[in-house]
């Protein structure tokens, strides 16, 4: 059996560049789809994003680092000092008031690493190592003692994304390593290989071997998709304006984004919806431990 495996990574809230990538692997006769994290944000993807993915033939997902800010700033676990946080916080608060609470319980489940076997041939997916989901250690002009950290005696193929460029390597004994690429921010830091497209692999597997990898790079309409993002009011617009028409994204650039939470104003509304999700929980527990003692249940309670 032949199969097309389209591997799908760092979408960042960029449902343009999905619609386009999907497309592309569609007509290319994809027939299994791997997911490799960092789904949401910096984007203004929410439901229409979880939307293109939902019928799709997804057979293995692994949880992102920006997955894991999205759930972090859920619990609670940032604070208002910070203007990382606050804008991990307020990109948060935007994608929660447009996707499906379902959706983060998917979220918490993905695993961070996942073993596929197809017709023999071993593959191992994660973001990034293995047992952590960010840092630096697999950029792409690391040495290979640094790669043979997603290897062992049980994989043939490792595959995995965070640093937003296509690779193809080995590992010191002959692994393979693949890294597709990012659908929503690609990287570049050679102004000759700069260019707008969305990035993503496909791997064709014939009779336990593997026989061809493309790495792909698709076009599409990336001024929609700011536009989209304009219109549907996403924060930190400025930042997102830069990151579609420069392919630059400023998240560690501290003073910029420290002018942009004061200039828009977004400590209040995080402290007013965060302080309000707090009190829910908080209602919600009350309500609870109330049923559970006997006393008599409040549907007023029942978010």
């Amino acid at each position: 059996m032949n199969h097309k495996i389209a591997i799908l990574s760092d979408i960042h809230g960029n449902t343009t560049a999905l619609a386009g990538v999907l497309e592309d692997a569609k007509n290319l006769g994809a027939t299994e789809y791997w997911l490799l994290g960092d789904i949401f944000l910096p984007g203004p993807g929410a439901n229409d994003l979880v939307a293109l993915l939902k019928d799709l033939p997804i057979t293995a997902s692994v949880r992102g680092n920006w997955d894991d800010c999205v759930l972090e700033a859920l619990d609670g676990q940032y604070g208002l000092e910070d203007p990382q946080e606050i804008q991990l916080m307020r990109l948060t608060q935007y994608l929660m008031e447009r996707l499906n609470p379902e959706h983060i319980d998917w979220l918490r489940n993905l695993p961070m690493v996942a073993k596929k076997e197809v017709e023999g041939l071993r593959f191992s997916l994660s973001h990034n190592l293995p047992e952590k989901n960010y840092g630096g250690d697999l950029l792409v002009e690391n040495d290979t003692e640094k790669f043979d950290q997603l290897l062992d005696e049980t994989t043939d193929v490792a595959v995995y994304g965070h640093v937003h460029k296509q690779l193809l390597r080995y590992g010191s004994q002959g692994q393979q390593i693949i890294n597709p690429g990012s659908i929503g921010m690609p990287y570049f830091n050679w102004k000759g290989l700069k260019n707008h497209r969305a990035q993503y692999a496909l791997l064709e597997v014939e009779n336990g071997e593997l026989v061809n990898i493309q790495f792909r790079k698709v076009v599409y309409d990336y001024e929609a998709e700011l536009e989209s993002a304009k219109t549907k009011g996403l924060p930190f617009i400025e930042m997102y304006e830069e990151l579609r028409r420069e392919d630059n994204y400023q998240g560690h650039n501290r003073d910029l984004l420290a002018s942009l939470i004061d200039k828009h104003s977004y400590v209040e509304d995080v402290k007013n919806y965060f302080d309000f999700l707090k009190e829910l929980s908080e209602n919600k527990t009350s309500c609870n431990n109330a049923n559970l003692s006997g006393d008599k249940y409040d549907k007023s309670w029942n978010y």
